[in-house]
């Protein structure tokens, strides 16, 4: 089996369609959604209609809890809270409900799938480096742990006692060791690189590869604008960052 890992989507519907358009060519079984389909960008139905149509498999992330959990968008800056506002209001109700129906982990094929930090997903904790990712791996029994959230790709593997931060782009799953892999943001990367991320899960290879692809960030900025979302949110995606 071959997976596409995809995760922190946000309503950015240009850099989403870049990604399916990315897998016709890498021949995925199934897709693997970690999470924030809407929060920030301004197609927030058309990005959930695409994951229930293409996703194997979705857990649910603190944007998509915030839109269908009144009061839960203080939680956010303003930014993040202004968007979730406006996704209540322009998202359909059955939508809303999808994204409310979501469980907030699953096991897939031997994988451990959650938004943001397994030891507790519902305090959307973040995993940044190795020496967060140290507890987090107490918390989950399975050889490998896919998480989101961050919008920075991470891979973090366990050799005994050890942990260390893995920079390839490409990653043996190799035996005797555990693994917590971030694949970054469709929809709003935030490592300097604008370009939609994701990655591919190989069962059969035992590996995971890291990807981006290029999208029309310019055309999803100005949606932002029109939509009367924060401009800076629009800002930001040409940055990256």
């Amino acid at each position: 089996m071959r997976y596409a890992i995809v995760s922190d989507i946000h309503s950015n519907v240009e850099a989403l369609t870049a990604v399916l358009g990315a897998l016709e060519a890498l021949r995925v079984d199934g897709v693997l959604c970690l999470g924030d389909i809407v929060g920030y960008g301004p197609d927030p139905d058309e990005a959930t209609d695409l994951m229930r149509a293409r996703a194997t498999a979705i857990v649910r992330g603190n944007h998509d809890h915030a839109a269908v959990t009144p009061g839960h968008e203080s939680y956010f800056n303003p930014w993040g809270r202004s968007a979730i506002q406006w996704t209540r209001r322009v998202a359909t109700r059955e939508n809303l409900a999808f994204l409310g129906g979501l469980p907030m982990a699953l096991r897939v094929d031997g994988a451990r799938l959650v938004h943001a930090s397994p030891s507790d997903p519902e305090a959307w904790q973040y995993v940044m480096d190795a020496d967060d990712a140290a507890p987090e791996f107490e918390s989950f029994d399975e050889t490998l742990c896919l998480i989101g959230h961050s919008h920075i790709p991470l891979v973090v593997e366990r050799s005994g006692e050890t942990d260390v931060d893995v920079t390839a782009s490409e990653v043996p799953l190799a035996g005797g060791c555990r693994y917590i892999v971030n694949v970054g943001s469709v929809g709003q990367p935030r490592d300097g690189d604008p370009r939609a991320a994701f990655g591919i899960l190989d069962l059969g290879e035992k590996r995971v590869t890291l990807h981006r692809v290029a999208y029309d960030a310019a055309l999803t900025r100005e949606k932002i604008r029109k939509a009367g979302l924060p401009p800076f949110l629009g800002d930001r995606l040409l940055r990256g960052q």
